[in-house]
C-alpha cells in the first residue's frame, strides 16, 4: 500500500510538473429554472404563498487547471452564485408576516475538461454551500479566442443542476480571460 501510494504521488507531480497551468476567471449571468410554488409549499408552513420572485443569476467563477494532456485537462473551480430571489406570505394569527429571501450558493467543483485548444466541454460534481450542502453537477460547453499565446477570451454556455429543496437549474453565459502560467 505505501509502494502504491508513493507511486501514485511521484506520477501525479511528475505530470503536475510538465503540463502547463491555467485560470479561467469568468463572470456570467442568465435565467434559473426553478418551481417557486413548489419550493415555497416544500420549505414553508402550510398556508403560506409565494408574492414575488425573480429568477436572473449571476456567477463570479475562477478555474485552476493543473493537469493537461492534449486533449483533457482537470482542475478545480471556486464560484460565487446569486441564484434568485423571492417572497412569501406567511399566515400569522390574524396578521400575515411577510418575508423576503435572496438564494446564493459557493461551490467547489473538480471539474473535467474535454475538448481541443480552442473548444472544450466540461463536467464535474459540485459541492453547493448555502443553508446547508447541496450536491450538483455542472456541464459546459467552452469557445475560446486567442489573445497571444498566454491570454484568452472564453465565452462559455453553461448549465447547473443542484438537487435542493427543489431541482434548481441556473442557465449562464460566460465571458472572462484565461490565462496560461
Amino acid at each position: 500500500m505505501k509502494r502504491t501510494l508513493t507511486f501514485l504521488s511521484g506520477l501525479f507531480l511528475v505530470l503536475f510538473s510538465f503540463s502547463q497551468n491555467q485560470l479561467d476567471v469568468t463572470i456570467g449571468a442568465g435565467y434559473t429554472a426553478i418551481d417557486i410554488e413548489s419550493l415555497v409549499e416544500e420549505d414553508e408552513i402550510s398556508g403560506t404563498v409565494a408574492t414575488d420572485w425573480d429568477q436572473f443569476t449571476i456567477g463570479l467563477s475562477a478555474q485552476y487547471f493543473f493537469l493537461n494532456t492534449s486533449s483533457f485537462q482537470f482542475g478545480v473551480e471556486a464560484m460565487y452564485h446569486h441564484l434568485y430571489w423571492y417572497s412569501v406570505r406567511v399566515p400569522f394569527g390574524s396578521q400575515d408576516i411577510n418575508r423576503e429571501y435572496t438564494v446564493t450558493a459557493f461551490r467547489i467543483t473538480p471539474i473535467f475538461r474535454f475538448g481541443k485548444e480552442n473548444f472544450a466541454f466540461d463536467v464535474g460534481p459540485e459541492l453547493n454551500f448555502n443553508d446547508g450542502t447541496e450536491i450538483g453537477l455542472m456541464l459546459s460547453a467552452n469557445q475560446y479566442f486567442p489573445i497571444n499565446d498566454k491570454i484568452d477570451i472564453p465565452v462559455k454556455a453553461r448549465l447547473d443542476i443542484i438537487n435542493g429543496i427543489v431541482i434548481t437549474v441556473p442557465i449562464t453565459l460566460h465571458a472572462g480571460v484565461r490565462v496560461r502560467i
